[in-house]
């Protein structure tokens, strides 16, 4: 074979992945400088129109399926490696078994395959994937991280016949640093998806077996020192007259300068701060306290804007406000009474299987509020 059996190997999760950290994407200071409606700014639309974010998938990328990984004989990966008739234009994201590679599965509580974890069929079908995009150096965003939001069941990558790296774990997103493998100019991402891993005997229950590249994949700039992560949480009082907003920072290197600017859902300015760290290992976190905040529930879904700036990026971060408690036996939601009416949603669609587009996921969220779910 030309890979290594990762996909039955216990210890190896990821290769050559970044940690993980919350889902954001930047923008440029200078993005962020423009005379914008925050309330705009939402995460779709963001995504959309950020300038750090170079979108690849969207477009046809060069497939090959083979029913069994032991048929993959060419290293197409390579430098100068070109496909032959047998590949096929698809395109990305899409679902193997939905374009008439391999055959649809529907499982249940059994497994699809013989019971003999960590193993899986050995004749384990795959997808080569191929793709030549351009990209330039930006110097105030030196730094390139590519993005794989989901892969199902895992997946191997080079870049520019470079080895970048192995993930599993179908419905997350596995980031890889690429910053020293990239070319100025034309570049070529190659992919290899395997149907089954051992992750795999986890992935189950009431599913249709489907397979290939699921979600998005796109490039991410940064400066070389950044925020890598950050977390927030909501304390709201008793009475429900103030709330402690807290936020908690990681930076790729040394913490930075941060200017922070919150907005009510009105878009009005509520609170701004500027936070230098000076003292070496010193808690980088925050506390903004609202008095008589907008509370949140699924009625008046009230939410803030939170801009965080640092001296090249800025990211926008959307913060709800409520409680939820129990209350002389009863749920609480803000302090009233609350029956969940719930329903389960899977990402399904029986067109395009498990890739599943904003405007279909919100076609099913109107059905399920219009059948008075909550």
């Amino acid at each position: 074979m030309l890979v290594p059996k990762l996909y039955e190997d216990l210890s190896q999760l990821h290769q050559g992945t970044m940690p993980v950290h919350s889902y954001f994407i930047p923008v440029s200071a200078s993005f962020a400088a423009l005379p914008v409606n925050p309330a705009l700014l939402s995460p779709v639309k963001i995504r959309e129109t950020s300038d750090r974010l170079q979108m690849l998938s969207g477009c046809e990328w060069m497939f090959r399926y083979y029913p069994s990984i032991h048929q993959l004989s060419d290293a197409f990966y390579e430098p100068g490696w070109q496909p032959d008739e047998s590949w096929k234009r698809e395109q990305v994201p899409f679902c193997w078994q939905m374009r008439g590679y391999d055959r649809h599965q529907y499982t249940n509580i059994r497994y699809p395959f013989p019971f003999d974890p960590p193993r899986v069929p050995e004749d384990n079908p795959c997808g080569a994937y191929l793709h030549t995009f351009e990209w330039h150096p930006d110097e105030e965003a030196p730094c390139t991280f590519l993005h794989f939001e989901g892969v199902d069941s895992c997946f191997y990558v080079w870049l520019n016949g470079a080895y970048a790296g192995y993930s599993q774990v179908t419905h997350h997103t596995s980031e890889f640093d690429v910053t020293g493998l990239l070319h100025d100019g034309e570049n070529t991402l190659a992919v290899l998806v395997l149907k089954w891993c051992d992750g795999s005997y986890l992935e189950d229950q009431d599913k249709f077996r489907l397979s290939g590249i699921i979600r998005d994949v796109y490039l991410i700039r940064r400066p070389e020192n950044h925020i890598a992560d950050y977390v927030i949480t909501t304390d709201l009082s008793l009475d429900a007259r103030t709330a402690d907003i807290n936020i908690r920072f990681t930076f790729s290197k040394e913490p930075a300068p941060v200017s922070l600017t919150l907005f009510s859902p009105q878009q009005t300015r509520v609170k701004s701060r500027l936070l230098t760290w000076n003292i070496p290992g010193q808690d980088t976190k925050i506390c903004f306290t609202l008095t008589d905040p907008l509370l949140w529930n699924a009625e008046t879904p009230q939410l803030y804007t939170l801009l965080i700036e640092t001296e090249s990026e800025a990211i926008y971060e959307r913060i709800g406000i409520r409680r939820v408690c129990v209350g002389h036996g009863q749920l609480l939601l803000n302090g009233v009474p609350i029956k969940f009416r719930g329903v389960n949603r899977h990402e399904s669609d029986p067109v395009t299987g498990s890739v599943v587009f904003p405007s279909q996921v919100v076609r099913d969220l109107k059905m399920i509020r219009e059948n008075n779910f909550n």
